[in-house]
């Protein structure tokens, strides 16, 4: 496992990065800035004082292979994957103008690509799908949603598994969904008995069996008709002048994946790591 880095020891690089960089920037200046999200647990959340999860090992094996000092820049999701990008790569904030110079965590999608040409998006290196956990003493065999009817199903607020259960059934389900403002309480949500089962991506759902211990949990995946997106592949950004950045960082990556070192890191959160096609 990767040393995880303190924040405190962070900031004053942080400071420094205001602008996404090509490669050439990033190794001259001895260090790289690299985003991730924070509440986003298994991939990426603060800690007693500290950064942790998949994406964070990730953001520290590339700042290795490049030789460079890792600076994270840890912020909340924002309206969109198109805001995001704005206020984290091509950008910055509005009243600090940080940004990162590679965004991780980033869906390889055609049409997010299209609608974002100051960004470019590449390198997939995870490959996610919808799921849910469940608690086998509240529902044996979950073949189909409509088993939340009669149990309680947890879900993040203004997610895609939230706006799923939502429309489900012509909205049957709504008298039996709990929401939850923040990943970490939904997983409490689970842990506390409140819900039977919490539909979240896989990693999150298979996260959430590994430290809710004291429950038989199972990962189901019953039909999900009608869902936006039901898997997805996972990759990073950097802006549009930084492809040089990208292929370095692609190098990395393929690296991390190759030698088997990916699949342990997601093993350590209690994930199942699936290579996606690239």
């Amino acid at each position: 496992m990767f040393k995880t880095l303190a924040i405190s020891a962070l900031l004053f690089i942080v400071s420094a990065a205001s602008w996404a960089r090509p490669y050439d920037d990033v190794i001259d200046s001895g260090f790289i800035t690299i985003f991730v999200y924070s509440d986003y647990a298994p991939y990426s959340w603060e800690e007693d004082g500290a950064y942790r999860g998949i994406d964070v090992e990730v953001a520290e094996y590339i700042a290795e292979y490049l030789g460079v000092e890792l600076s994270l820049l840890m912020r909340g999701a924002d309206e969109n994957i198109d805001d995001d990008l704005r206020i984290n790569i091509w950008k910055g904030d509005l009243i600090h103008r940080k940004a990162a110079d590679v965004m991780l965590h980033v869906p390889v999608d055609k049409e997010v690509d299209a609608r974002n040409d100051l960004a470019v998006i590449n390198n997939a290196y995870f490959q996610e799908e919808m799921a849910v956990v469940v608690d086998r003493d509240r529902i044996e065999d979950l073949e189909t949603f409509g088993y939340f009817t009669s149990e309680k199903v947890g879900a993040e607020l203004d997610t895609a598994s939230d706006f799923f259960l939502s429309n489900a059934f012509r909205g049957l389900l709504h008298p039996n969904i709990r929401r939850a403002n923040t990943f970490a309480d939904t997983v409490e949500l689970y842990a506390s008995g409140e819900v039977a089962a919490v539909m979240a991506s896989r990693a999150q759902a298979e996260y959430i069996a590994s430290v809710v211990q004291d429950r038989r949990s199972y990962i189901a995946q019953p039909p999900m008709p009608g869902i936006v997106r039901k898997d997805w592949r996972v990759g990073i950004a950097v802006k549009h002048d930084s492809r040089d950045l990208a292929y370095a960082v692609g190098d990395a990556l393929n690296e991390l994946i190759v030698s088997g070192k990916l699949s342990e890191i997601a093993a350590e959160y209690g994930v199942t790591y699936i290579e996606p096609e690239r």
